[in-house]
């Protein structure tokens, strides 16, 4: 039986609760593999590049990926049953723990134990509320549920990049993002997403599309802090550019991929915030088309 019948009956979570959260867990760390494993991201580690990176490699990410499993099925189990914020964080900084040990102190996956552990507490809170598993609901859950306590009970370091670039100049970051639920992602990055799959039936092209048009739109702190808001103004530029031209429509995308790729190494930036997107982008993606095409 597959997990999508399962979910058509009432009593999934609780005739099938190990089956389910493993799954759920089995699709976060998928989109993990599936976003690194997009080659000529910009700036980003991919299987035949280490990208602007100097301290991480294709094998960091593998290792810091598998140091992650578990986790997302431990954080949808306690939105199911509704743990309180400090349970949650708790657990996050745990896995970050987890993490560093794995990959000998560097920092591969904060965001995606971030982002992508609130997004299953969601998915727990819908399940408990009977609500069907859309990029919509999952969303609202964020904000309904823990945006006051992310904006207001999280400490936040002042010496961090993302703290010293929204000090300096004025850009939001990741807890502001999950705080919002997302809204860059369910209103234009997996409408994206999806527009580009259903024209070309190509999870590569649909990835490519969705991380140029979050690089075009996002205040990605990653790549302020390492080129200052001109380059910021810059590469939004290239993707914009990139993107208004056809995009991954065009014949010879892929070279002109690999030239915005070349512009992103030769200044060292890395759009590691657009990354981290890509990867919540995915993981939306897989857990609509597991969850609902069959309800």
């Amino acid at each position: 039986m597959t997990m999508s019948a399962l979910l058509n009956q009432t009593h999934i979570v609780q005739a099938y609760p190990h089956a389910l959260w493993q799954h759920l867990d089995d699709l976060a760390c998928e989109a993990l593999y599936d976003e690194l494993s997009l080659e000529h991201k910009p700036g980003l580690v991919c299987p035949s590049s280490n990208g602007s990176h100097t301290d991480m490699t294709h094998q960091t990410f593998i290792d810091s990926i598998a140091s992650l499993k578990g986790y997302f099925a431990t954080l949808s189990q306690f939105g199911y049953s509704d743990a309180d914020f400090e349970t949650i964080k708790a657990q996050g900084i745990y896995q970050e723990t987890k993490m560093r040990t794995a990959t000998c102190g560097i920092n591969t996956h904060k965001g995606a134990i971030f982002n992508l552990g609130f997004i299953c507490a969601a998915i727990g809170r819908c399940l408990q509320a009977g609500l069907p598993l859309t990029a919509r609901h999952i969303c609202a859950q964020l904000v309904t549920c823990w945006q006051v306590d992310l904006t207001t009970r999280l400490t936040r370091d002042p010496d961090s990049h993302g703290q010293k670039m929204q000090q300096k100049y004025g850009v939001t970051g990741a807890i502001e993002m999950v705080a919002n639920g997302f809204e860059v992602i369910e209103h234009q990055v997996l409408p994206c997403f999806y527009d580009t799959m259903q024209r070309t039936q190509d999870f590569e092209k649909a990835s490519m599309q969705a991380l140029m048009l979050l690089i075009s739109v996002l205040s990605d702190t990653n790549i302020i802090w390492r080129g200052g808001m001109v380059q910021l103004e810059r590469v939004q530029q290239l993707a914009t550019t990139f993107l208004q031209a056809g995009g991954v429509h065009q014949a010879y995308w892929r070279a002109q991929v690999q030239d915005i790729e070349h512009y992103f190494i030769e200044h060292n930036l890395s759009p590691g915030g657009s990354a981290d997107l890509l990867a919540v982008t995915i993981f939306l993606y897989k857990v609509e088309h597991e969850f609902n095409y069959s309800l």
